[in-house]
């Protein structure tokens, strides 16, 4: 969806118009910032059940002890990773929004500087001209 600030993108604006472009940028880094902490306590909550998961799957009964001739540590581990892949996946998947809200309040760091070039040449442009 385009925001409402790029419908003229190819018509010169006007103050208002760069004006409004830098509120919503800056409202726009607000809320991805609010995003971006959110995924990161989504990202540690996970990480904190997967962690908790292997541990009780590491020192539940069913699982395999190694010894001599018997359960290798590669079995332990198997073992390990059936009983936790569910709470892996969440962390992973946790990681990769977390990573994603990242990236976002990235560009739009990258448009507020654009934003900012633009407001400013607008600005100066009706103030040569003597109109606002």
């Amino acid at each position: 969806m385009t925001e409402p600030w790029m419908e003229p993108i190819g018509d010169p604006w006007t103050p208002d118009q760069a004006e409004n472009a830098l509120r919503w940028v800056l409202r726009a880094m607000y809320d991805a910032s609010k995003a971006l902490k959110a995924s990161r306590d989504a990202e540690v909550d996970a990480k904190h059940a997967f962690e908790k998961a292997r541990r009780e799957a590491f020192f539940s009964p069913d699982c395999p002890k190694p010894e001599r001739g018997g359960y290798t540590v590669a079995d332990r581990e198997a073992h390990i990773e059936r009983a936790t892949a569910s709470e892996r996946q969440a962390y992973e998947l946790a990681s990769a929004a977390k990573e994603a809200a990242q990236d976002h309040l990235r560009t739009l760091n990258s448009q507020s500087v654009v934003l900012a070039a633009l407001s400013k040449n607008v600005n100066q442009t009706y103030n040569v001209v003597g109109a606002r």
